[in-house]
């Protein structure tokens, strides 16, 4: 490549005034780029307004239809009318759980896989599970969320059959997917598979609703009391 030193002398002067004309004009060609830098922090700030504003219409219509949910005549007829099942409808993500629900919560006829009641109107959900096999670790389970949120968190607490406290764990919201189920780790449980066990599951620092996928049944034809099963998949440590 040739130097500077090669051009023929004729220009170099004329280089050298554009320098000079360059700093004088005090680089146009910065003020450009500082201009363009504040259009796009100023771009960035509205955008982030408007997302805020998405998502705190996405909040309020989301506490609505919860509200619309509870009413009397939607509940009664939601006993009646609801055919609705996720069985089939899940993304093979959720094999596991299909299948630990299968083995482990036995007959199921009648039940039907749909959202749980709203984990804000409740203390917690709560399930009891008879396991065969000892240290279990891992607990998967499937909630559902109207829209995607970041803040928050779910928590799993495990009881024995005298209630006492077992394990704890819990699990940021943001982990909720369509496409996989939320996964909750603890040391084992040496003892799991020798009493029935307890599953209470509750959210904190949440302000929208939060469902979990369950087994439900109405008992006769929908004029009986519902039950619930639990929809999990279970891991243990000799697995």
């Amino acid at each position: 490549m040739n130097s500077i030193s090669q051009v023929p002398s004729n220009i170099v002067p004329n280089l050298e005034d554009g320098r000079l004309r360059a700093s004088a004009l005090g680089d146009p060609a910065g003020r450009v780029r500082s201009d363009d830098r504040d259009a796009l922090i100023q771009q960035v700030r509205e955008l982030e307004s408007e997302l805020h504003e998405v998502r705190e219409k996405s909040k309020f219509i989301a506490q609505e239809l919860d509200l619309f949910r509870q009413r009397r005549a939607i509940f009664l007829s939601d006993r009646f009318r609801n055919t609705f099942d996720a069985w089939s409808l899940l993304s093979k993500g959720f094999q596991r759980l299909k299948d630990d629900t299968a083995l482990f919560a036995g007959d199921f006829k009648g039940y039907r896989l749909q959202p749980s009641l709203s984990m804000l109107r409740v203390a917690y959900l709560s399930y009891k599970v008879n396991l065969p096999a000892k240290n279990l670790t891992g607990v998967f389970l499937a909630p559902v969320v109207e829209f995607p949120l970041q803040k928050g968190e779910i928590v799993l607490r495990i009881t024995g059959a005298s209630k006492q406290l077992l394990v704890e764990a819990s699990a940021p919201v943001s982990a909720i997917s369509d496409d996989g189920p939320v996964e909750f780790r603890f040391p084992p449980i040496a003892n799991s598979d020798q009493e029935e066990l307890a599953l209470n599951v509750f959210v904190q620092n949440v302000d929208v609703p939060i469902r979990l996928l369950e087994m439900r049944r109405y008992a006769l034809g929908g004029f009986g009391r519902l039950s619930t099963l639990c929809f999990a998949g279970f891991d243990f440590g000799d697995e």
